[in-house]
């Protein structure tokens, strides 16, 4: 309960951290640093937008140019489709430097995502780049631990405990006056950045929708907690040491396991357990694959002899001569179907993989919060890798709807005799739709972690219901 006794700790906390011209320039050099990765991540953003919006428009102009041709040519000649950084994507970078952002859309074949830094790189790795998401993560607690390591364990080395217990301030008072004080510096630290994010993602080119703004409300609420979650082990190892030099080296231990090593070994350890194929092993996987069923390019493949047959006998005629339609057209539609199979089958193991290695990780959030913070974080805003695997579906869904429509074209348009010379009327290119990549729903970011915040929240409160407890009390006390 926040009483007189409690608020003149505050007050008196809050005092001694203002006159400290070290914690003072710390305090300036990280929020310049904020600044920074802020604009930096503003600025690549709105490059990404810019880029990829020209982009756009010239493969839809370059596609709806086409003179009369072939539609099996034309879908040779392919087409793209382009992921648009989220409207918060500035904020934490997540997985967007490692994975691609356009896909090439192409006959018989699913192609990888291009302009990625590292395309088999650990997906749950924590990358390096500069942005706010990883200084909150990374850097802010180890200033709350140059704030509050001494907390404790300097009253007590210094004698001033003995006297607040005989002024009769008891340690669930100390405890909460000092946390209270570090927890506003903490708002006091966070909050500009959380306001400046809003401003930015509610300027031009980036519309912030009534569900962006919750994004962002939902996104200062985790660091928030994060925080708590640093002030709660600070002070605890504070009231557990007695050297002030003795519980820094323990906190900055705690911190470098936490955040650096602990990381780095859980996904190592999950990519090792639930391995995924690479890509260039995945698509040579659907190739062979593909050579077992069937080569629509090949007229004395088993499989397409079968088809033949019973394509003539569906029509009830004796040649593909005689047949109403384009039997070559048949074919293609049949081989883009195998294809699609195949690599849908190949494509759903390597989910299951990447499924199991992100569940191997959430194992973890109740003994680490930076894990669940980390990817509570990137789901908000979009970057993390669930929503880069959505778009690569969205834009196979895309790929495959518009090469059998081509492949009907060919059908349905082109006669079978001197089939290869023969062209249709260039006007039907405009009848396709371009790609537009539809972003998922605040339900479905956060459809995974479920329950999941609750053991990051628990953590929080036992530690503080340890701090406030007689026993921690007792404890400290007869150490005075």
């Amino acid at each position: 309960m926040i009483n007189q006794r409690v608020m003149k700790i505050f007050n008196h906390e809050l005092a001694i951290k203002r006159k400290s011209p070290s914690l003072w320039l710390l305090f300036i050099m990280i929020q310049l640093l904020l600044a920074v990765a802020l604009f930096t991540g503003w600025q690549q953003f709105q490059h990404s937008v810019k880029t990829q919006t020209a982009a756009q428009a010239e493969v839809e102009q370059q596609w709806q140019a086409q003179p009369d041709r072939h539609p099996h040519r034309v879908a040779h000649f392919g087409h793209f489709a382009f992921r648009q950084p989220s409207a918060l994507s500035f904020f934490d970078l997540g997985v967007n430097a490692w994975v691609g952002d356009s896909i090439f859309l192409e006959a018989h074949k699913q192609n990888s995502a291009n302009f990625a830094n590292d395309q088999d790189g650990g997906t749950l790795l924590r990358f390096s780049e500069l942005s706010s998401a990883n200084i909150l993560l990374t850097i802010w607690p180890l200033l709350i631990i140059a704030l509050g390591f001494a907390s404790i364990s300097g009253e007590q080395k210094s004698g001033t405990l003995r006297q607040l217990m005989s002024m009769g301030v008891s340690f669930r008072e100390l405890i909460t006056g000092k946390s209270l004080s570090y927890l506003l510096l903490s708002v006091v630290f966070i909050l500009p950045v959380f306001i400046l994010s809003l401003i930015l993602a509610s300027n031009a080119g980036a519309t912030l929708s009534s569900e962006g703004a919750l994004r962002l409300l939902l996104l200062f609420c985790v660091y928030l907690l994060y925080c708590l979650f640093w002030i709660g082990l600070t002070l605890f190892i504070s009231s557990c040491v007695k050297e002030p030099k003795q519980a820094l080296v323990l906190l900055t231990s705690v911190w470098f396991i936490l955040t650096i090593l602990m990381p780095r070994i859980l996904a190592e350890v999950a990519h090792n357990q639930y391995p995924h194929q690479k890509r260039n092993d995945f698509e040579l996987a659907v190739k062979l694959d593909n050579r077992k069923v069937g080569n629509s390019h090949n007229p004395d493949d088993p499989y397409f002899n079968k088809f033949r047959e019973d394509t003539l006998k569906k029509y009830g005629v004796e040649s593909v001569e005689a047949l109403p339609i384009n039997y070559k057209g048949l074919v293609m539609q049949e081989g883009e179907k195998l294809n699609a199979q195949i690599y849908q089958k190949h494509y759903e193991q390597q989910l299951v993989q990447f499924a199991a290695q992100q569940q191997f990780i959430r194992q973890f959030y109740w003994l680490n919060p930076y894990l669940f913070v980390r990817d509570f974080s990137m789901a908000l805003t979009r970057t993390d890798t669930n929503h880069f695997l959505e778009f690569e579906q969205q834009a196979e869904a895309h790929r495959y709807a518009r090469i059998q429509k081509l492949n009907q074209l060919h059908t349905n348009e082109i006669h079978h005799h001197n089939d290869r010379d023969q062209k249709v009327d260039k006007s039907y290119w405009q009848e396709f739709e371009p790609f537009h990549y539809q972003s998922p729903t605040l339900s479905w970011s956060l459809r995974t972690f479920s329950w999941l915040w609750i053991l990051p929240l628990l953590i929080v409160i036992t530690l503080f219901i340890v701090l406030n407890s007689t026993r921690m009390q007792r404890r400290v006390y007869a150490t005075v």
